[in-house]
């Protein structure tokens, strides 16, 4: 029933791609490293209010997680969502630069026979 079209909403995400080396301005390598994302994409899914009791069964008790994400089997094949991922929530998508100003990222993915559900932790002020 959570996953009716009715009770999803826009969620915009960003996949993790690789890290390059962060350089100054004169072009030396600095020791630091950048992450680099794909483009924003966008999705329809289930997001949760809050964590509840459902979600904990899920998960287990031992994962700390704010919000979770549920998307049919399908719809996650799509989307090459993973653990390194993260997401805009209630949010527009914002850059500093280069880098994502993003507010959740993966705690953990569970998946069923039907569903995959995505906890989130709130990352940030």
């Amino acid at each position: 029933m959570r996953n009716l079209e009715k009770n999803k909403s826009p969620i915009r995400y960003l996949n993790y791609q690789s890290e390059e080396k962060a350089v100054d301005s004169e072009g030396n390598y600095t020791g630091e490293t950048i992450v680099v994302y794909t483009k924003p994409y966008l999705i329809m899914g289930h997001i949760s209010g809050a964590r509840g009791s459902s979600q904990v069964e899920v998960f287990g008790t031992d994962i700390d997680y704010d919000k979770s994400i549920l998307l049919t089997k399908e719809e996650f094949k799509e989307t090459g969502i993973d653990e390194n991922s993260v997401f805009f929530i209630d949010k527009k998508v914002v850059f500093d630069g280069t880098t994502p100003l993003y507010n959740y990222r993966v705690e953990r993915i569970a998946e069923t026979i039907n569903e995959v559900v995505i906890a989130v932790k709130k990352v940030g002020k």
